[in-house]
């Protein structure tokens, strides 16, 4: 499955060089680079030699200075914040409800007696789920409620966009400066989330503006 992994790269890599060396660097952690992604909003008019695949105001990676991360952050916390805003009104009167992870675990603890076909119908069935399932039915809503989101958005308006902040940035994998530390988040778990996007943006926030940050679709490379 591919993953947007967030490759940091030194100050002193040439601009003729990112790509290839965030293939290396994530060959080093057993990945394999597939292909970029422009990830970041960028200034994409002038100086767009030290920005990889600059198009329309947008770029796979670049010095850090070059890169509208604050833009990223404060775009992604109105959409969660107004997302949030949508969900409150299409849940309203439903209970809360246990996201798909208890059922799983409830599964692997015993999963002759209770088995994944049944986990699933009893996760589905809960009427919160139900709700956000039929507005995600509608093709043309405004924004998607994400399922996946459930733990999240149950904590409420303003903790669920600050989670948009977080989230903005570090894409579903960071590899830190060091080239050794691969941080990710392995399941939907909102704990697990949380530790990531807390580790990802410390680490985010003691770069340099001069490093480099590229987007890279990566998947598992071979294993010896």
């Amino acid at each position: 499955m591919p993953w947007t992994t967030l490759v940091c790269l030194p100050a002193d890599t040439p601009a003729r060089e990112f790509e290839a060396a965030a293939a290396a660097r994530v060959a080093a952690v057993r990945l394999t680079l597939t292909g970029l992604v422009r990830h970041f909003p960028a200034g994409t008019r002038w100086r767009r030699s030290n920005l990889l695949l600059p198009y329309r105001g947008t770029a796979a990676g670049g010095p850090i200075a070059r890169l509208e991360l604050n833009e990223m952050r404060s775009s992604a916390h109105r959409m969660h914040w107004y997302r949030w805003q949508v969900w409150r009104q299409v849940v309203a009167g439903t209970p809360t409800a246990r996201p798909f992870w208890m059922f799983l675990d409830r599964h692997r603890a015993a999963p002759h007696r209770y088995e994944l076909a049944r986990a699933k119908a009893d996760y589905l069935a809960q009427p919160r789920i139900s709700a956000m399932r039929v507005y995600n039915a509608f093709p043309h809503r405004p924004v998607a409620l994400p399922t996946s989101h459930l733990e999240a958005l149950q904590l409420g308006a303003d903790s669920y966009a600050h989670l948009g902040w977080l989230s903005a940035v570090p894409g579903q994998q960071l590899l830190c400066p060091d080239g050794t530390t691969l941080l990710g988040q392995s399941n939907d778990r909102l704990d697990v989330g949380l530790t990531y996007l807390e580790h990802a943006n410390w680490c985010l926030s003691v770069l340099d503006r001069r490093d480099v940050l590229v987007a890279a679709v990566t998947e598992p490379g071979a294993t010896s």
